[in-house]
């Protein structure tokens, strides 16, 4: 009888398959964890630092700045008197902001010219009184855009503090926060009182 070609035994072939099968398996997961490690990382939040500036820098990138024609008013000083011309630049969160503004300029300029037209020399010579004025046109120029600012918070009787205060859930907030104003800022460029 010849000798039989020595052929590798079944039992020789089934560890070296399984080794290869457990190489690749180890590989496949460590790709997958590196891949749900990088995916986690992209997509991970932002720290709040960073989501206040980013959220500034977008929103300064899309505002719109609007120049209204010069105001020249009599101002409420006894004697009627003294004069000032305003310039006003309006900083516009967006272009929606700014068509909105384009279909009611007429009740911009008349609620801004009513403003301008009540205050006295003295509070548009400080700093405090420019800063509360330009406060005070956002806010009325906001309005004739349909924003609608928040009501002050009551303050709490003694009854209802205490009331509070044994409650086990803190009291809900409003669901529904109201939208910012569409004045993002306003800006003078020109000042003068005679």
């Amino acid at each position: 009888m010849a000798a039989k070609p020595d052929k590798p035994s079944d039992k020789t072939e089934a560890p070296a398959k399984r080794g290869k099968m457990l190489w690749v398996g180890a590989i496949v997961l460590v790709v997958l964890a590196c891949g749900v490690a990088a995916g986690w990382y992209f997509t991970r939040p932002a720290s709040p630092e960073e989501t206040a500036e980013e959220q500034q820098a977008r929103k300064r990138s899309q505002s719109v700045f609007v120049k209204l024609d010069p105001f020249t008013v009599n101002l409420a000083d006894e004697g009627g008197e003294r004069l000032a011309q305003v310039a006003i630049v309006l900083e516009l969160a967006d272009k929606e902001s700014e068509a909105m503004l384009a279909r009611n300029l007429p009740i911009v300029r008349n609620n801004l010219l009513l403003l301008l037209s009540s205050q006295h020399t003295s509070s548009l010579l400080s700093m405090d009184g420019k800063l509360a004025l330009a406060r005070e046109i956002a806010s009325r120029s906001g309005a004739a855009l349909g924003w609608k600012e928040e009501a002050p918070a009551k303050e709490a009787t003694a009854k209802e503090a205490a009331a509070m205060k044994t409650a086990a859930k803190p009291a809900p907030a409003s669901r529904h926060a109201a939208p910012p104003n569409p004045v993002v800022a306003v800006h003078f460029s020109q000042l003068l009182v005679q």
